[in-house]
C-alpha cells in the first residue's frame, strides 16, 4: 500500500483524543492487566497550579494515590514528573485541570583513532586544531551508559580549572567518589528511578553509579573529547595516536542506560540536569525507532526543543537500522541527527580455501598474521542464525571453522561466543540479503572473519563440492585505503523523516565504521561475561559512533564562533558537507536520504561564509503549518502561543532549514512548490560580497532561484532573503521508475570565489517507500 508522504499531518483532534489514544496504544500493552503498574511522564502547566499549595512538588504530590510516589520532578526545561501507576490510575490524573499532557515512559538503547587526521584535523594550519590546542571552554554533556574515568583519555593533564559559569559535580556512588572526576571530566550524575520502577530492579549498586559497566559511553565521550593517548590500538590493530574531536573540551557524564536499555523518563531528567549544570552540547547517542506521533505528545522531543532554546547544540544518532527507507530515528527538527560513514582504515583477513582460491573480509578477533588450519564445513541446514540460543550441538562443529549467516537481528559476537562452545575454533560470518556486502570488524571471542555475500557464495560452492573442504583463515593487520571512503554505512538509518518528510533527515555523514575509543574495565570487548580481554580501547561500529565525531567538532566550533548558536552550527556543518563527487553507498542507493547534507568536513565549517539563521518564529511557523494547535504549541514550546494565522504554506515551506525536500505528489497537485529561505553573512564583515545561485535540479523537474544573485554589505549578520520554486519539467510528469527519491543541489557561489554553500533538493517518490518494521 502507499503511504502519502506530503509535508502535512492532519488536523489535531481534541487533546483528550491523544491522551487516550496513547495510553490505549502503548500502556495497555505494556501492562497486560489493568493492575499492573508502569510508569507514567506528566507534562503540567504551573500557571494553574490551585492556590493551597505552597509549591508544584506539593501538587505534584497531592495528585498521586497513597501507594505511589514521584520517581523524577521535572523544573528546569520543561514542567511535570513522573511516577509508577495503573493504567487507570494515570487516566484519572489526566482528567485533573493543569495536566496537559501523559505518556507511558518507554525504552531507548544504544545506537551502537584515524578519524580526526580522516577529518582534516590533524593538518597544519587547521583552524580548529589550533582552538583545540589553545583550549576551550566548551563543555559536552554525554547522555549514556556512564564512563571509566581511569583511563587516559580523560587525563586533566595540561587543563586549567573549569569554566566559571560550570555548576555540575561529581555525584558519589559505590566505586565512584569525587575524586574520580577532575578539569577534564567536570561532572558525573546517574539517573536510575524510571529504570527501576520499570525493570523492578531497584537497591543495585549499578543503578546506584555513573560508572560504566557497559563500555558504550566510555567509548564516545572518548571520541568526541579524548585527550591524546599515544600507543593506543586494539589488540595489535590501528596502532597510533588516539585522540577525540576536540581534546581539551570537558567531558560531563549523565548516565541514563543500564542492562537492558534506557528509559525515557530518566533520559529527560538528564537532559533537564545537563542544560542546568552549563554544558554547551549534548550527545545523544541512543534512541528508539517508534517515536511518539506528535512531538507535543513525546517528552523527549520536548525537552530537547527547549534545551535547544538555551542555547545547547543536540547530536544524535541516526540509528542503525538502515539501508531500510524511513528507518532514521532521532529525528525533531531541533535535533542534529547524524549518519555514519566509513573511512579510509581497514582490517583486511583472508579466508584461503584448500583449493587454492581466497575471499577476503575483515577481522579484529585474532592476532595480526594469525593463521587458522581447520577443516571447514558448513553448519547443516543452518544457513541462518538469529539468535545465540539455536541448538548448536553437532559433531560437524567441533574442532572445524563454521562459516554462517548471520540473521537481521542477531547479536553476532553472541552467536559467535555459542559456536566456541559448541566446538568450533573458527568462524567465517556474512549478512546474507539483510547487508549483501557488509562487512564488519567486531572483537568476537573466537577467531572469525567477516565476508560479503558473493565471497561467501564461493565458500559454500566450495564445501559443497570439496571431498575434505579445508581452508585458513587469517588477519593481515592495519591498511590505510586513500579513496575508498567514505562511504555510508549499510546499517546506517536512511530517510525521508517519517515524522515530517520535508525536513531532511538524517542531516549529516560522520564516520562511524571501526572506530577506536576508550573501553571500561567492567567487561570485555565482545560484552559477553566470559570474555577475560580488558584492553584499554576497542572497536566499534554504529551511528553511536558518528554522533560524538559531530558533538566534538560542535564543541570546537563553538569555542571558535562563541556567539554561534546551535542552529548557527548546524548550517555550517551541513552547508560545508562533502557532497560532490557523490559519497558512496554500501547498500548501494545513496544520496541525501542516506548521507544527509554530504560527510562532515570540520574545517570547511568554521569558516562557511552564509548560514541558514533558524529563529524560534520559524519553528513556531512550521509547527501551524503542521496543523499543531495554539495549545500543543505552547505545551512543546513552555511559551504562550497565538493561534496559528492562515498563511498558506509559508510555514512548512518558509522553515528556514538548508535542505529543501517535497513530496512528487504534492508539487504535482499544486503545480510548483515554492520555498522561502533567509542567509545569513557570519564571514565576520568587511568589503561586499556577491553570490551567484547555481542550481542542479532532479531529473524530471525544474528550480528557479529568485533573485538570481545575492547581494551583502559589509555587515557581519545581515540576512537576505530568497525563494526557489520547484516544478515538474515540461513532458517530464516528474516520475522516476528507478528510485524513491530524486536529488540535486543549490550552491551559492562567492563570486570572489572562496565560499560555496550547497543544500540538497530533494523529490520524495511515495509509491517507491516501503514500510518501517
Amino acid at each position: 500500500m502507499e503511504d502519502s508522504f506530503r509535508c502535512k499531518m492532519m488536523p489535531h483532534p481534541p487533546l483528550r483524543f491523544f491522551f487516550f489514544l496513547v495510553l490505549f496504544l502503548f500502556a495497555w500493552r505494556a501492562a497486560a492487566t489493568e493492575g499492573k503498574r508502569t510508569t507514567f511522564m506528566f507534562l503540567v502547566d504551573t500557571s494553574l497550579r490551585p492556590s493551597p499549595f505552597p509549591s508544584d512538588r506539593h501538587w505534584y504530590s497531592s495528585l498521586l494515590p497513597s501507594t505511589s510516589s514521584c520517581l523524577h520532578h521535572y523544573q528546569a526545561l520543561l514542567h511535570g514528573f513522573s511516577a509508577s501507576l495503573t493504567p487507570s490510575q494515570a487516566r484519572a490524573i489526566g482528567e485533573h485541570r493543569g495536566v496537559v499532557a501523559v505518556s507511558p515512559d518507554s525504552l531507548l538503547r544504544p545506537h551502537t583513532t584515524r578519524s580526526p587526521s580522516f577529518l582534516g584535523l590533524d593538518l597544519r594550519g587547521s583552524r580548529l586544531s589550533a582552538v583545540s590546542h589553545r583550549g576551550s571552554a566548551a563543555v559536552i554533556g554525554f547522555i549514556d551508559t556512564g564512563i571509566w574515568p581511569e583511563r587516559p583519555s580523560f587525563t586533566d593533564r595540561g587543563l586549567g580549572p573549569p569554566p566559571r559559569r560550570w555548576r555540575g559535580e561529581c555525584e558519589e556512588a559505590p566505586g565512584f567518589n569525587r575524586s574520580h572526576c577532575n578539569r577534564k571530566l567536570v561532572g558525573a550524575r546517574y539517573f536510575s528511578a524510571g529504570y527501576a520502577a520499570a525493570f523492578n530492579v531497584g537497591g543495585q549498586d549499578e543503578l546506584r553509579s555513573a560508572r560504566d559497566h557497559d563500555g558504550h559511553g566510555t567509548h564516545v565521550a572518548s571520541i568526541a573529547a579524548g585527550a591524546s593517548v599515544a600507543g593506543a590500538g586494539f589488540e595489535g590493530f590501528a596502532r597510533g595516536l588516539a585522540r577525540g574531536m576536540a581534546p581539551r573540551a570537558r567531558i560531563a557524564v549523565y548516565k541514563v542506560c543500564w542492562a537492558e536499555g534506557c528509559m525515557v523518563s530518566d533520559v529527560v531528567a538528564a537532559i533537564e540536569k545537563a542544560v542546568s549544570d552549563g554544558v554547551d552540547v549534548i550527545s545523544l547517542s541512543i534512541g528508539s525507532s517508534s517515536p511518539a506521533p506528535f512531538y507535543h505528545l513525546d517528552p523527549l522531543a520536548v525537552a530537547t526543543f527547549r534545551a535547544s532554546l538555551k542555547g545547547v547544540f543536540l547530536a544524535a544518532s541516526a540509528g542503525n537500522g538502515g539501508p531500510s527507507p524511513g528507518s532514521v530515528a532521532n529525528s525533531p527538527p531541533w535535533i542534529t541527527t547524524i549518519g555514519a560513514g566509513t573511512i579510509d582504515r581497514y582490517f583486511p583477513a583472508v579466508v584461503r580455501l584448500g583449493n587454492g582460491a581466497c575471499v577476503r573480509g575483515t577481522s579484529i578477533s585474532m592476532r595480526p598474521r594469525e593463521r587458522r588450519r581447520r577443516h571447514l564445513v558448513h553448519l547443516f541446514s543452518v544457513g541462518r542464525i538469529n539468535a545465540a540460543d539455536t541448538n548448536l550441538t553437532s559433531q560437524h562443529i567441533n574442532g572445524r571453522i563454521v562459516l554462517w549467516e548471520s540473521g537481521r537481528r542477531a547479536a553476532r559476537i553472541e552467536i559467535g561466543a555459542a559456536l566456541k562452545r559448541a566446538g568450533a575454533v573458527g568462524t567465517v560470518v556474512y549478512h546474507g540479503d539483510v547487508d549483501p556486502e557488509g562487512m564488519l570488524a567486531e572483537p568476537h571471542v573466537v577467531p572469525t572473519v567477516a565476508v560479503g555475500s558473493r565471497g561467501a557464495a564461493i565458500i559454500e560452492a566450495y564445501i559443497r563440492t570439496a571431498r575434505n573442504p579445508t581452508a585458513v583463515i587469517s588477519s593481515e593487520g592495519t591498511e590505510l585505503l586513500p579513496g575508498d571512503a567514505p562511504e555510508v554505512a549499510s546499517f546506517s538509518a536512511r530517510g525521508p523523516n517519517p515524522s515530517v518528510p520535508c525536513v531532511m533527515k538524517p542531516d549529516l555523514l560522520a564516520p562511524g565504521v571501526n572506530i577506536v575509543g576508550a573501553w571500561t574495565d567492567a567487561i570485555g570487548p565482545s560484552g559477553w561475561a566470559a570474555d577475560i580481554r580488558r584492553p584499554g580501547f576497542s572497536v566499534m561500529s554504529g551511528t553511536s559512533m558518528a554522533c560524538p565525531h559531530v558533538s566534538g567538532v560542535a564543541a570546537l566550533l563553538r569555542a571558535a564562533r562563541p556567539r554561534w548558536g546551535p542552529w548557527e552550527i548546524r548550517s555550517a556543518l551541513m552547508t560545508t558537507a562533502a557532497a560532490s563527487p557523490p559519497v558512496g553507498d554500501e547498500a548501494g542507493e545513496g544520496g541525501p536520504l542516506a548521507a544527509g547534507a554530504g560527510h562532515l568536513r570540520p574545517e570547511r565549517a568554521v569558516d562557511p561564509g552564509l548560514v541558514y539563521d533558524l529563529r524560534y518564529d520559524d519553528y513556531v511557523g512550521l509547527l501551524c503549518g503542521l496543523n499543531y494547535t495554539a495549545k500543543s504549541i505552547r505545551i512543546l514550546t513552555g511559551k504562550a502561543a497565538a493561534p496559528c494565522e492562515p498563511s498558506g504554506d509559508k510555514g512548512v515551506w518558509g522553515f528556514n532549514y538548508p535542505a529543501f525536500v517535497a513530496a512528487a505528489d504534492e508539487i504535482a497537485s499544486k503545480g510548483e512548490l515554492v520555498f522561502h529561505r533567509r542567509l545569513k553573512r557570519v564571514d565576520g564583515g568587511g568589503p561586499c560580497r556577491r553570490y551567484r545561485a547555481v542550481v542542479a535540479a532532479p531529473d524530471g523537474y525544474a528550480a528557479v532561484v529568485e533573485p538570481e544573485r545575492l547581494w551583502f554589505s559589509g555587515m557581519d549578520g545581515e540576512t537576505v532573503e530568497f525563494r526557489v520554486v520547484l516544478s515538474e519539467a515540461r513532458g517530464s510528469g516528474g516520475r522516476g521508475r528507478r528510485h524513491w527519491w530524486k536529488g540535486g543541489s543549490l550552491t551559492w557561489r562567492e563570486a570572489e570565489g572562496k565560499h560555496a554553500v550547497r543544500s540538497p533538493i530533494v523529490v520524495l517518490f511515495p509509491r517507491y517507500m516501503t514500510k518501517r518494521e
